[in-house]
């Protein structure tokens, strides 16, 4: 407590109550080792005496003081623990700085008194979340109203196979159903699977036909359990297998999950936390169900790709081509979407996996091609029609020849397709997208954009920084941006993409190219500062015309196949 001023109106206004209330006596003032302003105090009630200490926390009256027991029992139905603070009408959630620790003091005289007169716990508006009420939980079993209805179609008297997802994350272990069932012909599954790296569990369910009255607690118990309700053949499995099995013990109203474990002769049980994670409801637009159907070539799975496979992941693209032949290293973790698990890995493949994680349905395609590099011409044209299979294209290499590749494909199929830049130094960066026959060619359209750059007869700034389409982009020094820069600049591309593939015949963006600023730099007078490029008309989208081209290819297929007349 920093307000001496507000500790002394404290100490008198306990005093005052206690003068006033026979009920409070042998108060005590002290400070207690971590410095907090505390005190001591007992309330009487009835023929009890109940030592209580009152804590002013270091941010009081901005914060809520606490009153514990100090013998260390439960005094209360309202009460956080064993040992705990009491919950009292003044929380956190309704705190307000003008409350004093003498109304909590009269607070705590209410409940204890009102549940010694009557013998019941207080009335309660107090509600606590269902993650308030797994914080101490270890093993989690999550389920849903889907997941309930899946149990249901189990019969009374009846067990079902069934599979169970488990990760293991930051010390705690979350399982749900994958499938009610044979795997083959499942009757309920599960439509929001855990994502890569989920280790998949047997299990079974059994319906017991009455209503439990409590959980076992013991593998014994549990097999008792299954013995009474008929399900003897289950029992007897359990007992004779070594293996590990999640049993599910359900009534239609109550659920018990227990993990069974250990050598035939020496079974045990864990039982799990059951958590009610309801699927959330609906938060992307309508018109993003088409993103399901969709299949998106990410070219470069560097600082920029990373981002922009997951954001469209995350919004539900179905399909991905992920094309990078480099290899993660340490040092890419300050902007990359991937972590310490994908150091050493290819770019490609790493990701690939992430986005399984965001994503299980989705389906990856993953090349390791050097584009524009020391490759076989066989395995550059199998990248390069994986590249061309996809509805959209996403160069995120900043890389001129890579581009040079991707405007090639994109221009030839007739696909659109999109790239950034980011600016070094914090500048900024640059997102365009072109549409076919509606925008120019990819080359046509960097074209202009350089020409712009002439245009607006700003130098950029010679301290190092990277340039729009410098030489040297993408080799040699690495780019200064931190991830910041790069999310702002990935995430103004996805949004491009994500317009191209939701409103293929609309869009909200009426310029194909934007720069971004982040800093007062070059042609940006302030931080987000935007500027849009008009990129003109479009110019031929499709295979570049050849003169004499029907009379070239009749005279390469007589080539080709002598002896054939025009009749054949």
């Amino acid at each position: 407590m920093d307000q001496p001023s507000r500790a002394q109106a404290e100490r008198n206004a306990v005093a005052d109550l206690a003068d006033r209330n026979p009920w409070l006596v042998k108060v005590e003032w002290r400070l207690a080792a971590n410095l907090q302003i505390t005190a001591d105090f007992d309330l009487e009630i009835g023929e009890r005496t109940i030592p209580l200490t009152l804590v002013y926390p270091d941010f009081f009256p901005d914060a809520t003081p606490s009153i514990l027991p100090r013998d260390g029992i439960r005094l209360s139905g309202h009460q956080y623990g064993t040992a705990g603070e009491l919950c009292l009408e003044h929380r956190p959630d309704n705190w307000t700085p003008d409350v004093t620790g003498a109304m909590m003091i009269e607070s705590a005289h209410r409940l204890l008194s009102s549940e010694h007169e009557t013998g019941e716990a207080a009335p309660s508006d107090h509600r606590t979340l269902p993650a308030q009420r797994s914080r101490g939980a270890i093993l989690r079993f999550l389920y849903s109203r889907e997941a309930w209805a899946g149990m249901s179609l189990v019969e009374a008297g009846h067990a079902a196979e069934a599979e169970i997802q488990e990760h293991d994350f930051a010390g705690f272990y979350a399982a749900q159903l994958s499938h009610i069932g044979p795997a083959d012909a499942p009757i309920w599954t599960e439509r929001k699977k855990r994502g890569h790296g989920a280790n998949k569990l047997r299990a079974v369910i059994a319906r017991v036909p009455e209503e439990l009255s409590r959980k076992s607690k013991s593998f014994q118990e549990l097999v008792s359990l299954l013995q009474t309700h008929g399900f003897d053949a289950l029992a007897t499995d359990l007992l004779a297998a070594s293996d590990l099995i999640f049993v599910i013990v359900f009534d239609g109203i109550n659920l018990q999950v227990a993990m069974v474990h250990g050598k035939e002769g020496s079974r045990s049980l864990i039982n799990y936390e059951t958590v009610f994670a309801e699927i959330d409801g609906v938060r992307l637009d309508p018109e993003y169900r088409r993103l399901t159907e969709a299949k998106v070539a990410v070219v470069g799975c560097g600082s920029v790709g990373s981002k922009v496979a997951v954001q469209l992941a995350r919004s539900g693209v179905g399909g991905f081509v992920l094309v990078d032949g480099d290899v993660l290293a340490s040092g890419n973790l300050v902007r990359n979407e991937l972590d310490w698990r994908a150091v050493g890995i290819h770019k490609a493949p790493a990701l690939a996996a992430r986005l399984k994680e965001v994503s299980t349905d989705c389906i990856v395609t993953t090349r390791t091609t050097v584009m524009g590099g020391q490759e076989s011409g066989g395995t550059l044209s199998a990248t390069m029609r994986d590249i061309e299979d996809c509805d959209l294209i996403i160069d995120a290499t900043a890389d001129a020849a890579v581009f040079n590749l991707c405007a090639a494909i994109a221009r030839r199929a007739k696909k659109p397709m999109c790239w950034a830049q980011v600016f070094g130094g914090g500048a900024g960066g640059i997102v365009v997208r072109l549409r076919p026959n509606i925008d120019p060619t990819p080359l046509t359209a960097r074209q202009r954009i350089e020409g712009w750059y002439a245009n607006q007869g700003v130098e950029w700034p010679d301290d190092g920084s990277s340039q729009p389409y410098a030489e040297t982009s993408g080799v040699g020094t690495p780019l200064i941006a931190d991830d910041a820069d790069v999310s702002v600049v990935s995430a103004h591309l996805s949004r491009f993409a994500i317009d191209l593939l939701a409103r293929p015949e609309a869009t909200i963006f009426p310029y194909s190219a934007y720069l971004i600023g982040l800093t007062e730099k070059w042609l940006f007078t302030a931080p987000f500062d935007v500027r849009p490029i008009d990129l003109g008309e479009s110019d031929v989208w499709g295979p570049e015309p050849e003169a004499g081209h029907a009379d070239a290819l009749k005279q390469l297929l007589a080539d080709l196949f002598p002896g054939k007349n025009d009749a054949d």
